[in-house]
């Protein structure tokens, strides 16, 4: 598996943890307001995501994904570009 599968596997998991849903649920719906998707759960979302990639996210990128997917490419641009 390359990294973008490794995080999205695990962003998936982070955001069905937080909404208390299988990985599959966000699988089948990946649209966040499908879900119970609300401040204290994006908040808790973010925390997390934050936590577990050691990035800093955009807060107003953030809160502009409506997907799963989204969410995902946002880590991707939020990771430090590697040196050299």
């Amino acid at each position: 598996m390359d990294d973008k599968t490794n995080i999205a596997d695990r962003v998936r998991q982070i955001v069905a943890e937080v909404l208390d849903e299988p990985v599959s649920a966000m699988d089948a719906n990946p649209v966040l307001a499908a879900h119970e998707w609300d401040s204290r759960v994006s908040l808790e979302a973010l925390a997390q995501l934050e936590a577990a990639f050691v990035v800093a996210v955009d807060l107003r990128s953030f809160h502009a994904a409506r997907t799963v997917n989204d969410l995902v490419d946002l880590v991707i641009r939020s990771q430090p570009t590697p040196t050299r």
